[in-house]
Order: C-alpha cells, then structure tokens, then sequence
C-alpha cells in the first residue's frame, strides 16, 4: 500500500514538472542563450558568447527609464497597499452580510480583457479632459492591480482564528491593540503576497503606460517591447535578465521577513 502510494504521488507530479520545465525553465533557458549572445543577420543566435547586449542596460536613458519604472511599481504598490488593507480588513468581518459580494465586485473587472480596461481607462480620461501623464498611468496601474493586493490579504485575515482575537480581548487588548499586537502580524503574510503580486507586474508593464501617457513615459517594459519589435532579441533579453534578476531579489528580500507562509486557520468575526 505504501508503493502504491508512493507511485501515486509520483506520477501525479509528471504533469506539473513537464510544464514547468516547458513552460519556465526551458523560456530562462532561451533567455539566457539570446542575452549572452550575438545577434546574426536573421535575428536569430550565432551561439558567440558576449557581455555587449548589457552594454545597452547602463545607457543613460535606459537607467532613467528602469528607475521610472522602479519608482512607478514603489508608488503603484504603497497606493494599493494603503487603499487595499483596509478594505481587505472590512471585507473578512463576518458581520458584514454582503462582504463576499463586494469580494465579487472586486474581481468582476478582472474577468475583461486587461487591454480593454486600459483603452475604456483612457477613454475616461479623454471624456473628462484630464491630461495624460505620470499621474494617469499611476491611476491606470492601481486600478489594475489593485485586486491583486485586496485578495491575499482578504484571504490571509480571513483565516486567522477567532479565538486569538477573544483571547486578546480577555487579557484587556481593546480593537487597536488587538490588531497591532494580533490581527496585522499574523496578516503579514497576505500584505508579502500582495505586494509581490503588485510591484512584479508593475515594473514591467508597457501597455498602461504607453496608453494612458499618450507615450509621453517610456518604461523599461516600452524599451523591451521596442527591442522585440525591431527583432533585437539579444539587447531585449539581456534587459529582461536584468528585470528578472531584479525581481528574484526583490522576492528574496520579501520572503526573508515572511518566515511562515501560512496563517492559522479558522474564520476571523
């Protein structure tokens, strides 16, 4: 029985690791050939190992355009954090009878084409008459990342047990103790995933900010799409490494402060 079982779970994860090695391992593998390569004449690899596509990253206007970029996903995932926390906190009361509708009506924008809610975006701004700018590609990227930040925190606080809460309330904690010293700890893991979730995509984006900037702001994901465009695959895959290279650290950095990536179980109010 214990082979059977053995086998069972086995065979069960084939699936998942053939994708993931088709799917993630095998596109770093690429990327890593066309970014420490050179271009020949078709745009494709002539397999001559180089450092010069990196030579692109550490121009001027590049390094202006990765620390736009940079700040633009710090600013994008402060906003949803402030504004995503607390709604994240009102929705997982359990005496809020319509929470889970609001959860829904939350989640109903990201059912449409993450393209079209960008152009309808726009076509807001340009009914109202507001100019397109930094401003409006910072409203842009919120709005869409913004139920990326509610639901893992909806979801970690929702699950923390009741009976902490009680027990804190019996040792004289009133409501603000209580989430200084219980609620939000032990939520810390929802706001990690959150922020992840956020600041990853906003970093390199380039359809929002192309859009809703009347391509005024050019972000480093712009530069990659450019580079894509004109088949520069070598320069794009270099900026890419390094926009992946930023990411693992930035994931590093966030899983060192979240030691448990679980919360305890149990239904919160």
């Amino acid at each position: 029985m214990k082979k059977f079982k053995t086998f069972t779970r086995k065979y069960l994860c084939l699936p998942y690791g053939i994708f993931m090695f088709v799917f993630i391992v095998m596109p770093l593998i690429i990327l890593l050939l066309y970014a420490f390569s050179v271009k020949d004449g078709t745009g494709g690899l002539s397999f001559e190992f180089t450092f010069d596509n990196f030579a692109s990253v550490f121009k001027s206007d590049n390094l202006a355009m990765l620390g736009r970029s940079l700040l633009i996903g710090l600013i994008t995932t402060l906003i949803c954090l402030i504004i995503g926390y607390p709604v994240a906190y009102l929705l997982a009361d359990k005496k809020l009878r319509f929470g889970p509708t609001i959860v829904m009506l939350f989640m109903i924008p990201m059912w449409v084409n993450f393209l079209l809610r960008t152009l309808a975006t726009k076509a807001m701004f340009e009914f109202i008459g507001i100019e397109m700018g930094m401003g409006t590609v910072i409203f842009g990227m919120v709005y869409n990342y913004l139920p990326f930040m509610i639901m893992p925190i909806y979801t970690t606080i929702s699950k923390i047990d009741y009976s902490l809460v009680e027990g804190a309330a019996d040792l004289g904690a009133n409501s603000a103790v209580t989430f200084t010293k219980v609620i939000f700890p032990l939520s810390i893991p929802g706001v990690l995933s959150g922020i992840t979730m956020v600041f990853t995509p906003t970093i390199t984006t380039f359809a929002i900010s192309k859009l809703l900037s009347g391509s005024k702001i050019s972000l480093i994901g712009d530069y990659i799409d450019l580079q894509v465009e004109y088949m520069n695959y070598n320069v794009a895959a270099a900026i890419s490494l390094v926009i992946v290279v930023i990411v693992g650290i930035s994931m590093l950095v966030v899983n060192k402060y979240d030691k448990d990536n679980s919360t305890m179980g149990g239904g919160l109010w």
